[in-house]
C-alpha cells in the first residue's frame, strides 16, 4: 500500500533540502540542492519551485503518487498568514517579497510557507528530541542562530509570525556588533559567525581577515569544527573562546526559561556539536539567572534530527496549516 506523505522543502543559505515525508513524519526520500541565494529574488523562487518538482517527478518514479501537500521552511522574518517573506539574511532580493504567492503560481499547487527555525522546532516537537512534549524552546546555533518557540502543543508565532527571533535577544547592551546591525545579540557570540568574530577579537585580526590554517576547511571558511578539533587538543584561545560564547548562551538560555518555562530547551545546528565546551560555563550563568523551580522542571538537550529536521517541520506545517490573511 502506498503511503500518504507530505513535500517539505528546507532552503539555507548553502543548501535546499526537499524530502518525501509520510503523514506519521517517517522521512521516504530526501534530495539536495543549491539554493542559489544570491540570485534575484523571483529566480531564487524559481529555484526553490524546481527543487520541489523534482522530487515530485522522483517520488512518481518511485511509486508514491502525489503528495497530500506541500510545506517549504525559509529564512526569514515572514508574515507567515500572507506568505510575505519581510527580510532574509541569506537572500538579499527577499525585501516584502510575496514567496508564498509566487511558489503556489509556479506550482500550480498550495504551499504552506514557515520560518526556517520554526519548521526545525515543529520537526523536532513532531518527530525528534521533543516529541510528546507540549513546551519547548528551540535554538538553531548555525552560521546565525534561529529559534521556535512551542506554548501548549502550538508554535508561538505573534501577530504577524515573525514571534521567536531568538538569536537577536540582546546578551551584552553594549558588546559585539551583530550582523542585524545591533549590539550584544546572542548570535554576535554563540553562532558560527560569532564565534569567529570573537576569535578575530582575541587574535586582533580585522574583521574578516585571514584566520590561522588549524581554523580554516578545505574550502577557505571559518571551523566551528576545527575549533572543536583544536579544544580537544587543548588550544588555549580556542577554550576560552568556547567558554565566553557559552556564557553568553547561558544567559540567553536563562532569559527563555523564565520567559517560557518550558519542559525543554532544544539546542540544534552545526555549532551545537561544540557544546562539550561551552556546556559548563552556559549551566554556569543557567544556575545564577534562573529561578529554581523552573530550572529544575526544564532539560536542555541536543536536537536529534540532525538535516532533516527542517524538512520534517515544513512536512509538519503543511498538515497544520495557519490561518491566511484575508
Amino acid at each position: 500500500m502506498t503511503p500518504a506523505w507530505v513535500a517539505g522543502m528546507d532552503m539555507g543559505g548553502t543548501n535546499i533540502r526537499c524530502a518525501a515525508v509520510s503523514v506519521d513524519g517517517e522521512v521516504l526520500m530526501m534530495e539536495r540542492g543549491p539554493s542559489k541565494a544570491s540570485l534575484e529574488a523571483g529566480a531564487v523562487a524559481e529555484n526553490i519551485a524546481g527543487q520541489i518538482e523534482h522530487l515530485l517527478e522522483s517520488a512518481r518514479r518511485r511509486g508514491l503518487g502525489s503528495p497530500r501537500a506541500i510545506g517549504a521552511a525559509v529564512p526569514g522574518p515572514l508574515d507567515v498568514f500572507r506568505g510575505t517573506v519581510m527580510a532574509a539574511p541569506h537572500v538579499a532580493a527577499w525585501r516584502g517579497y510575496p514567496l508564498r504567492k509566487r511558489l503556489e503560481t509556479l506550482l500550480g499547487r498550495r504551499v504552506e510557507l514557515e520560518n526556517d527555525a520554526n519548521g526545525w522546532a515543529l520537526g523536532e516537537f513532531w518527530r525528534g528530541a521533543a516529541s510528546g512534549r507540549r513546551d519547548v524552546v528551540l535554538m538553531t546555533l548555525g552560521t546565525g542562530i534561529g529559534g521556535g518557540v512551542i506554548v501548549g502543543g502550538k508554535l508561538l508565532h505573534g501577530q504577524s509570525g515573525m514571534a521567536g527571533e531568538l538569536g537577536h535577544v540582546t546578551v551584552d547592551p553594549g558588546g559585539m556588533r551583530c550582523d542585524c546591525g545591533a549590539h550584544g545579540c546572542i548570535e554576535a557570540y554563540a553562532s558560527a559567525s560569532g564565534l569567529r568574530g570573537l576569535i578575530e577579537q582575541r587574535l586582533g585580526i580585522e574583521r574578516g581577515g585571514p584566520l590561522p590554517d588549524h581554523l580554516i576547511d578545505s574550502e577557505g571558511n571559518f571551523s566551528v569544527r576545527g575549533m572543536a578539533t583544536e579544544a580537544r587538543r587543548g588550544n588555549r584561545l580556542v577554550l576560552e573562546t568556547f567558554a565566553v560564547a557559552g556564557r553568553y548562551l547561558g544567559i540567553a538560555v536563562a532569559s527563555f526559561l523564565n520567559i517560557f518555562n518550558p519542559e525543554l530547551v532544544v539546542l540544534g545546528g552545526g555549532v551545537s556539536g561544540a557544546l562539550p565546551y561551552m556546556r559548563r560555563t552556559m549551566e554556569e550563568q543557567v544556575r545564577e539567572r534562573t529561578f529554581a523551580p523552573v530550572r529544575a522542571q526544564a532539560k536542555i538537550v541536543r536536537a536529534a534530527l540532525g538535516p532533516k529536521g527542517g524538512v520534517v517541520g515544513a512536512a509538519y506545517a503543511a498538515l497544520h496549516p495557519v490561518s491566511r490573511a484575508k
